[in-house]
């Protein structure tokens, strides 16, 4: 990755924090909110691939876990599940996706990773989302990331995007990512 590429990710993660606080967090929906830093994970693991998409969602993941009354961890934890596992099967199909798969992949991959926050919650031994509860929780968070699915891969790929002029590549693990 380059410095531009760190740049442009805490941009797009600094409006990411100012929507899902300032927005989302307030739009009450039978209980339940919008999570804009799953999206996150979620986008950065189909445009980057496995690796990149499992630090985007760890950073995710804490950022998220800061406003929220669970054990610290929980969150990074399964958005770094999450992330990995759409990027190791977006990376299967070889190409960019198409706006229809990253739709159907991001509401597929929502659910999956609400379930596994509720499932590692239970693991743990924290309170549990009543049965009612989670069927609205997964509705509305699966069906609002599958709406913002196109526009956040969409700045996600403009943060891995290939370096500008000028631009300096930054180690990772012996060999530079693009």
């Amino acid at each position: 990755m380059t410095l531009r590429s760190w740049w442009r990710l805490f941009i797009v993660g600094f409006a990411v924090l100012i929507l899902q606080v300032g927005a989302l967090q307030q739009l009450d929906i039978g209980g339940a909110h919008p999570d804009a830093f799953l999206l996150v994970a979620i986008a950065a693991g189909l445009v980057a691939g496995p690796q990149i998409g499992a630090i985007v969602g760890f950073v995710a993941g804490l950022v998220a876990d800061l406003f929220v009354v669970t054990p610290f961890g929980l969150s990074p934890l399964s958005y770094v599940l999450v992330a990995f596992a759409v990027g190791l099967l977006a990376s299967l199909s070889g190409g960019r996706a198409p706006y229809s798969l990253r739709i159907v992949a991001t509401f597929l991959a929502s659910v999956g990773g609400t379930l596994l926050y509720e499932a590692l919650a239970l693991l743990i031994g924290q309170p549990h989302i009543a049965r009612g509860e989670l069927v609205n929780v997964l509705v509305v968070v699966s069906i609002a990331n599958a709406i913002f699915a196109v526009p956040a891969t969409s700045a996600l790929g403009w943060v891995f995007s290939g370096p500008g002029p000028g631009a300096r590549e930054l180690s990772t693990g012996g060999s530079a990512v693009r």
